[in-house]
C-alpha cells in the first residue's frame, strides 16, 4: 500500500481564479512527491519555474503535466484506489 499523502509538504496552490487542470495535476504530484522540491528534481526543472506552474501563473510544458500525471496514476494504482 502507498504511504499517505503528507498533508504539510511544501506544495502551494494557485487561487482558485488559477486553478486549472495542470496546477491541480502538479500540486496532487508535489504532495505525492513530499514538496515542491522533490518534485522539482524529480522533473528536472529549477524550484521557482515549477512554485509558478503550481501557483497557476504559467502552465507547464506538455511533458511535465504528463509526467505529474503519471506520477498521481502511479500512485493511485500502489494503493489501490479506483477513483
Amino acid at each position: 500500500m502507498a504511504a499517505p499523502v503528507p498533508a504539510s509538504a511544501d506544495c502551494p496552490k494557485p487561487p482558485p481564479s488559477r486553478e486549472t487542470t495542470h496546477a491541480r495535476a502538479l500540486h496532487r504530484a508535489c504532495l505525492i512527491m513530499g514538496g515542491v522540491e522533490q518534485l522539482a528534481r524529480h522533473l528536472g526543472v529549477a524550484e521557482p519555474v515549477l512554485r509558478s506552474w503550481l501557483e497557476g501563473r504559467d502552465d507547464p510544458p506538455q511533458m511535465v503535466f504528463l509526467a505529474a500525471v503519471e506520477i498521481v496514476l502511479l500512485h493511485l494504482d500502489s494503493s489501490g484506489s479506483t477513483n
